[in-house]
């Protein structure tokens, strides 16, 4: 064995080095603060090695001393060779991404006995590597400062290492064999390395560590150029892995795509964000939006370890989509929602950090989140899908003000991975004016530099029957409700306009002898839960509900969607009515039960939710008043509405205060950041008793 040193070094916020702890390969220590002692102890070692030592312990000290002569010894990077050496999960049991696991805190004695573990342990483990692996690493790395010093440390000096003739070979199947892997190996061989690794490693849930794709950021775009990019020529990897019809069939069991109006438009949506271009899809309500942006997603998950974010409006659409993967035996799902308990929430924070996740369901709320932002930086983002996407156009009825911060989002985002290449999008939605289309296209363009590739289907629903019932009062209206219940006696979706009236209604017809439910956006998140689960599974047949359930909600049997009262729009209503007969086979009805005074209440209903100039201007001044003596400021949406004196009972105040924000900042009067939340101890912790 070479004579070898392992150290590690504690320093603090000015960069003075407090501590220093070394061991050498024979066992002797060193634990002082003094570093003329510490150069001293290095007599001997031929090697000098440590975690991350290479641009944080030698950094610290060359300040300390740049003439010490231990500069003169080759260093090794433990951290370096890790991703290299153990790709697969589970990962090495001393690393945790770029930090030793360690037992003790700020004891450098103790972090450099555990480098020299994991060292001799990346020594054993390159030693039991396939030989053309091994040569494969050091034709990639020997000139590499970060990785020369193990190979001279090995006496590794093999004779045939050309890089580009061993990877076709070793790696023949498993990467695109049309891939310039002459300019690869030029001009990123340490990320191809980590690449080929992590393919090497052919474990479904190994994911490229975060702090990798920070300095390494062309990984991602290395990755996709071997095994997500369908080649013009055809190969043998490209004509199975990146085959849309055999992903259809591994992962949901479907032999076609569905067509609309006799074109193939889902395949062709498909093909295309496979091939990294971003989309709008004009689909049908329950005609296949989903699979169209879940397939490229398992399949990119599966040849890329990639996440794909799916940015959707409604709690019940994420868990109702996520719960239907599950089903079909497709555990890669995972929402962050309100609706989880923390132990859930934890979970599926874990299960992104460790890519088991290769879908990940969030609302563009959450994008304001840092703890959001965090996670998405330590993934592989291979694309953005937003569902529902005429809620990016004030043209729609269901506008949201957060839809016009997704673009901020993914441009910061890039912007932290160090330049990473742009993030294709796909657009969802349903129904859509040309105004609305027109808007999301011009968006992306204008903010992103994408430009949506539009695939618009023409088709009706043939196995819908629409009538409208008149109706004199509200007592007739009702009877005409029990009546067709009645009649029908299928899965039954009422709405209503108010969330009082859901309450009502439900426990009307149940009193009756209905077995009915209430559903509304403000309702508790486990109550929301336990009614979408009961009409969901079939437990419970009729679901009174706002117009906040059943937007992507995936119930096939519903054979009657009543309108107890108006929609907001013509494009609601068609969403709305949509969710019956889901299954093309089941002849359904849509049924609305008018009456003249539904259209008062529903104006008034309109002119409640209009935000007014004077308010706009009240919350403006509200803003200026915080500001007054800082730029910046973190408020809650409540406190704002009180500074501009409005009433905590004002109808969705927070909504309202977006809203006006929004305005002004579209008018380039304020810039709103991400949520900072506030934590406020309640308790002192004491580490020793």
């Amino acid at each position: 064995m070479k004579p070898i040193a392992f150290a590690d070094i504690e320093t603090n916020a000015r960069s003075k080095i407090l501590d220093i702890g070394c061991i050498k390969s024979d066992g002797r220590t060193f634990h002082k603060a003094s570093l003329q002692e510490f150069g001293q102890f290095l007599q001997g070692a031929e090697f000098l090695a440590g975690h991350n030592i290479i641009y944080h312990d030698l950094k610290y000290l060359r300040k300390a001393n740049p003439r010490a002569p231990f500069f003169r010894i080759p260093a090794i990077d433990t951290l370096y060779l890790s991703p290299l050496l153990f790709p697969g999960n589970p990962y090495h049991a001393l690393v945790k991404d770029d930090k030793l696991q360690t037992d003790e805190a700020n004891n450098p004695l103790n972090d450099a006995i555990k480098a020299r573990d994991l060292f001799f342990d990346e020594v054993n483990a390159f030693q039991k590597l396939d030989e053309r692996l091994q040569r494969i690493f050091y034709g990639l790395l020997k000139e590499q400062w970060e990785f020369g010093a193990f190979f001279q440390y090995l006496d590794y000096w093999p004779a045939h290492t050309d890089p580009k003739e061993l990877i076709s070979a070793h790696f023949k199947n498993s990467i695109c064999a049309n891939v310039d892997l002459s300019l690869l190996i030029e001009d990123n061989p340490v990320e191809l390395a980590y690449c080929l690794s992590l393919i090497h490693a052919n474990h479904r849930y190994s994911i490229t560590p975060p702090w990798v794709l920070k300095n390494y950021p062309q990984v991602q775009r290395i990755m996709h150029l071997l095994r997500n990019k369908p080649c013009v020529e055809g190969c043998n990897y490209c004509d199975q892995a990146l085959d849309v019809y055999q992903g259809l069939d591994h992962f949901f069991g479907f032999q076609g795509f569905r067509s609309y109006g006799g074109e193939p438009l889902q395949e062709k949506a498909v093909k295309a964000a496979v091939a990294h271009q971003s989309i709008l899809a004009v689909f049908p309500t329950g005609g296949g939006k989903s699979i169209t942006f879940q397939l490229p997603a398992l399949m990119s998950g599966e040849n890329t370890r990639g996440l794909t974010v799916v940015i959707s409006p409604l709690q019940s659409l994420m868990k109702d989509q996520v719960d239907n993967l599950e089903k079909a035996g497709i555990t890669e799902a995972v929402t962050i929602n309100g609706l989880l308990d923390p132990v859930e929430r934890a979970k599926s924070f874990e299960r992104v950090e460790d890519g088991s996740a290769s879908l990940l369901y969030i609302s563009p709320e959450s994008l304001r989140s840092r703890t959001i932002e965090r996670l998405l930086l330590g993934r592989n983002i291979t694309r953005f899908v937003i569902d529902e996407a005429h809620c990016f156009s004030a043209w729609g009825q269901d506008f949201r003000v957060d839809y016009l911060y997704i673009a901020d989002f993914i441009k910061n985002l890039q912007r932290k991975k160090n330049g990473a290449d742009a993030i294709p999008v796909s657009c969802f939605t349903a129904t859509a004016k040309q105004k609305v289309i027109g808007d999301i296209r011009r968006y992306f363009r204008e903010n992103l530099s994408l430009e949506l590739q539009l695939f618009t289907a023409r088709v009706s629903r043939t196995n819908l029957h629409y009538k409208v019932l008149p109706q004199e009062d509200e007592e007739e209206k009702y009877n005409a409700l029990r009546n067709l219940i009645g009649q029908k006696n299928c899965p039954t979706i009422v709405y209503v306009s108010r969330t009082r009236r859901a309450y009502l209604l439900a426990q009307r017809l149940t009193d009756d002898g209905f077995d009915a439910r209430p559903y509304h956006g403000k309702m508790d998140k486990a109550e929301k839960t336990i009614n979408q689960d009961a009409f969901i599974e079939g437990e419970v047949p009729i679901m009174v509900a706002t117009s906040a359930f059943g937007m992507g909600v995936d119930k096939k049997d519903v054979g009657m969607v009543v309108h107890y009262e108006i929609s907001d729009s013509l494009e609601n209503y068609v969403q709305e009515a949509g969710r019956a007969g889901r299954d093309e086979k089941l002849q359904a009805d849509c049924f609305v039960l008018f009456n003249e005074e539904d259209l008062s209440k529903h104006f008034i209903l309109l002119n409640q939710t209009k935000l007014s100039i004077k308010e706009i201007q009240q919350v403006w001044n509200a803003i200026k008043y915080i500001t007054k003596f800082r730029n910046s400021v973190s408020q809650s949406a409540l406190e704002i509405a009180r500074k501009a004196g409005w009433d905590d009972r004002v109808a969705e105040i927070e909504t309202r205060v977006t809203t006006a924000i929004s305005a002004l900042e579209e008018a380039g009067y304020l810039k709103r950041g991400q949520n900072m939340p506030r934590v406020f101890a309640n308790s002192i912790l004491s580490k020793n008793a």
